[in-house]
């Protein structure tokens, strides 16, 4: 959860791996662009977290073989091919979902700044300008309308198939939604992919196991690029470098 309006109490930083830090090697990570910073605050302290923005990984033969016969057997899904994952921790029921949906705008180290509608409805972006990004709280019209949005522009893609999980239904009733939603029974992906408990959004798996997985509640929308073969080196390169680069806390 996040809390605003504290007044002046101390401020502990940590690693990703849960290693107290310094604030210069706090800020120092989290303007690498493979980590982000999160703020937890009580009423006598202020946690600030360095988590992961994504990382790239290869899934051991055991676990891809695994992973990919079930994925199979249970789902139907083609493990020749790229998967593209969209994952929902949890489908909220049908009367939870918002009217209209709403952005959400927060600061750098996701601290609630403020809402607004947006269907259709002007608002005055400079009440906003320190916010550094913003998330969207679908209506179940615009949920449907993302979804099928994502499920055409990866089906495009040659050799890369979209899929959509989740880990928790509420209540709503699937054959409200215009995708097909498969369940992660046992909590598979979570388990696989799930780092320090921060959550993920996007997933790809390609067929050797390498996969790539994007962490945090901000809406990124993966580009193209990433499944071509010489791009996907040159960012895995890239976020090893940076991983080398920040991996000494001095």
């Amino acid at each position: 959860m996040y809390f605003s309006g504290f007044s002046q109490v101390d401020t502990l930083y940590f690693d990703i791996n849960k290693e107290a830090i310094s604030k210069a090697i706090f800020n120092k990570k989290i303007e690498s662009k493979i980590y982000d910073g999160i703020r937890f605050i009580t009423d006598s302290l202020v946690v600030q977290d360095v988590i992961p923005n994504h990382v790239f990984g290869q899934l051991d033969s055991v676990t891809k073989s695994q992973l990919f016969k079930m994925f199979s057997a249970r789902n139907g899904i083609d493990t020749t091919k790229t998967l593209m994952v969209f994952y929902q921790d949890t489908l909220i029921a049908e009367n939870e979902f918002p009217e209209k949906s709403i952005m959400i705008f927060r600061d750098s180290l996701g601290e609630f700044m403020g809402t607004s509608k947006y269907n259709g409805i002007y608002f005055d972006s400079r009440k906003y300008r320190k916010a550094k990004y913003h998330t969207v709280e679908y209506s179940l019209k615009g949920f449907n309308k993302v979804t099928i949005s994502k499920a055409k522009t990866f089906k495009k893609i040659k050799n890369v198939t979209p899929v959509f999980f989740y880990a928790y239904n509420k209540g709503l009733d699937l054959s409200k939604l215009k995708v097909i939603w498969h369940k992660d029974y046992g909590h598979i992906l979570h388990k696989l992919f799930v780092t320090n408990n921060y959550f993920f959004r996007t997933l790809i798996i390609k067929p050797n196991g390498e996969y790539f997985v994007r962490y945090g509640d901000k809406f990124v929308a993966e580009k193209k690029d990433i499944f071509n073969l010489k791009d996907w080196e040159k960012l895995k390169n890239k976020y090893f470098k940076e991983m080398r680069t920040n991996s000494q806390n001095l």
